[in-house]
């Protein structure tokens, strides 16, 4: 795919910012930072805080209707995702593409962030929102029911890692915290697994997790779905089977050394259309938020092309792309 790279600061409106104040990972000075850098970086802004009763989705569609085409999401995966559905739904409605996202991380986990190779600096993520040094990736976005997903959808073992993770945890340990939760299930039974690929004959399977991916990074070299991008018009099916100790230890260095494609334990799959369920139900968490009011059975498509996202322009990944061009 063709990127847009950006060698100077891009004319711009004003940057809408969408900040949900209580992130910055316990840091009560999250929003005074953010505002700091944006100075610094001598863009124009506008702050709009998120609140109980108004959520960074709704901001998101405010601010487009007003004729917005930058908006700075500032916060966790949480917030982030709701600024991506508000731009998406609109983008949905009218037909048209004119917004671009950018991420300033506040999170825990960030890994939306950490998958788009956004620093999790909040100078150099401002730095990039505001057009220096920067490029515009279009990405696709996956779509189950109401709700869209840039990384991917969840199922057992994932969603409760999710779920048991308390806020308390996340703040004292930070990402360690997701980790516990996930040791707490070495040894999780599997469940019944129902999936049809593109419409196609109805497969079964046994497992303890399931992944509908958009992007397969997690962070560093961890790559859970190997051949899962954001720009190649297809979500990637991935079903891990067992998960116990060895399954661990072997699935960890298999994906540290680029061969999880071959583990034994986990299988993949690659579609435009996914329908999933599973016996018995199991809830669903989408980009790391359980989704209360989101139940198997499920279909997932992807949606090619549907964000525009601004990113650093020198990345490990666009330097592979570049060395494979030349």
């Amino acid at each position: 795919m063709t990127l847009a790279v950006c060698e100077r600061f891009i004319p711009q409106q004003s940057l809408i910012v969408i900040i949900n104040p209580k992130s910055g990972d316990g840091d009560d000075n999250f929003r005074a930072d953010v505002e700091k850098a944006l100075k610094s970086s001598g863009a124009t802004y506008e702050i709009r805080e998120t609140k109980a009763d108004l959520s960074g989705e709704e901001l998101a569609k405010q601010a487009i209707e007003e004729g917005a085409t930058d908006i700075v999401a500032c916060g966790g995966d949480g917030t982030v995702m709701e600024v991506v559905n508000g731009i998406a739904k609109m983008q949905a409605e009218s037909g048209e593409g004119g917004c671009t996202l950018s991420i300033v991380p506040g999170g825990t986990a960030n890994l939306v962030a950490t998958a788009l190779e956004i620093p999790i600096d909040i100078e150099e993520a401002v730095a990039c929102a505001a057009g220096e040094k920067c490029r515009e990736r279009t990405i696709d976005l996956g779509r189950c029911e109401q709700y869209y997903f840039v990384l991917g959808v969840g199922v057992g073992l994932t969603e409760r890692v999710i779920s048991k993770t308390s806020a308390k945890e996340k703040e004292t340990i930070g990402k360690l915290a997701y980790v516990k939760s996930m040791l707490e299930d070495l040894g999780a039974r599997p469940h019944h697994i129902n999936f049809k690929l593109d419409g196609r004959s109805s497969k079964r399977a046994r497992g303890v997790a399931i992944v509908i991916a958009n992007s397969g990074t997690i962070g560093g070299k961890l790559d859970f779905a190997p051949e899962a991008k954001m720009d190649d018009g297809l979500l990637d099916l991935c079903i891990l089977h067992s998960f116990g100790f060895r399954d661990l230890v072997r699935i960890v260095w298999h994906s540290l050394t680029g061969k999880l494609d071959k583990d034994r334990s986990v299988s993949f799959y690659q579609a435009k259309r996914i329908e999933i369920s599973t016996d018995p139900p199991l809830r669903v968490q989408v980009d790391g938020e359980l989704e209360e009011d989101l139940s198997l059975p499920l279909t997932a498509e992807v949606v090619p092309n549907a964000l525009r996202v601004r990113v650093p322009k020198q990345t490990k990944k666009s330097e592979k792309e570049a060395t494979k061009e030349e």
